[in-house]
């Protein structure tokens, strides 16, 4: 997509093409206008802005399918990451993006890796409040049973019960984003065999390794982070990462759009249907 923006920059403001603008839409949203647009704005020369807009849009069009990066499964992306002879490996469960309305406290990959006895991975942020508030009140280095994550809903799975010991405590914490600061509030971070978790008592996505740094974790010195995000964790672990796989989990905000019921959005579409009819609008 890099290259077909940065052509759409170099035609804005020649032969009298002032704008191009590229909607990509919201796919989660069961609305009627749900789906990308291109919109040419012209010096007076509709005509042209017509073939223009056309053109671009069978382009667009002609992507479809190509440009998202492969999901694995739970223990593909487990399996992948374990193979991979560097670190970090950065885990995208995109699923379970708060960013995107998911709660950010489902537990699915973060079982798996408990279970499988998986050493030096870190999982963040996972959204329980009550759970970092009884962290705190045992303290730094306590060690006690604790359920938490998959309390908030069917798409949360079930919750973590094991014994933890406390690794980080901080309060008021912050990550950086591609907004500027993104607030955590007061986090507390657990380890479970060899797997951490930080658990944050304001729900959002993660964003940058502050996260993890905030509460004593070094994601450079992990073999696993799994980041509960779509895309905008890129910013942050791009930099870091020797490897980015993306998972996906159970969570709300699935990749596979056709499982969702949709009901308003115009048929045909894709990827719900094969034959579709883009064109222009006049």
């Amino acid at each position: 997509m890099r290259s077909f923006v940065d052509r759409i920059k170099m035609i804005e403001g020649n032969e009298g093409v002032l704008s191009i603008s590229i909607g990509h839409g919201f796919s989660h949203g069961d609305v009627p206008e749900a789906s990308s647009r291109v919109l040419v704005i012209m010096d007076k020369d509709k005509a042209t802005g017509d073939a223009l807009a056309t053109k671009i849009g069978e382009e667009l069009v002609s992507m479809r399918g190509k440009t998202a990066p492969p999901f694995y499964s739970v223990d593909g992306g487990i399996d992948a990451a374990l193979k991979f002879d560097d670190a970090p490996v950065v885990m995208a469960d995109s699923a379970d993006n708060a960013g995107a309305g998911a709660p950010s406290d489902n537990t699915t990959i973060l079982r798996r890796l408990i279970e499988r006895g998986i050493e030096g991975a870190a999982v963040g942020p996972v959204w329980d409040a009550i759970s970092v508030g009884l962290c705190f009140d045992a303290g730094a280095s306590a060690q006690f049973p604790l359920r938490f994550g998959g309390k908030i809903g069917p798409a949360s799975g079930r919750p973590i019960d094991a014994t933890v010991t406390v690794v980080g405590l901080r309060r008021d914490c912050s990550q950086n984003s591609p907004f500027g600061r993104s607030v955590l509030g007061d986090c507390a971070a657990v380890r479970v065999g060899g797997v951490e978790v930080v658990l944050c008592s304001i729900r959002t996505q993660a964003f940058g390794p502050e996260l993890f740094r905030n509460v004593g974790i070094d994601p450079l010195a992990r073999k696993i982070v799994v980041v509960k995000s779509s895309n905008h964790f890129i910013a942050g672990y791009g930099p870091i990462a020797k490897k980015v796989i993306y998972v996906e989990s159970d969570g709300l905000f699935g990749s596979d759009y056709r499982k969702y019921p949709y009901t308003r959005v115009n048929r045909p579409i894709w990827p719900l249907d094969e034959e579709t009819r883009p064109g222009l609008i006049l």
